[in-house]
């Protein structure tokens, strides 16, 4: 992931990113372990490019909306 999920400026970036490093890490250790198949890692695998397209697409409409005249100030009056 290219952000970490403490610089992150909303809750919904938070999760999703927290949910993305939980998922990469159980990833890896499914890579090393020889037990778990081939399957259940190939859907693990779509389970991350999944919250990766969440989180990519929220930020691509977000991107606007804060680039915005008066953006998020004019939300917390």
């Amino acid at each position: 992931m290219a952000t970490e999920p403490s610089q992150l400026a909303s809750e919904y970036e938070r999760n999703v990113g927290k949910l993305i490093e939980e998922k990469s890490l159980k990833l890896e250790q499914l890579k090393n372990n020889q037990e778990i198949s081939l399957t259940d890692i190939q859907r693990l695998q779509e389970e991350i490019e999944s919250l990766q397209s969440l989180f990519d697409n929220y930020n691509l409409g977000m991107n606007y909306f804060r680039r915005a005249r008066g953006g998020r100030s004019g939300l917390r009056e």
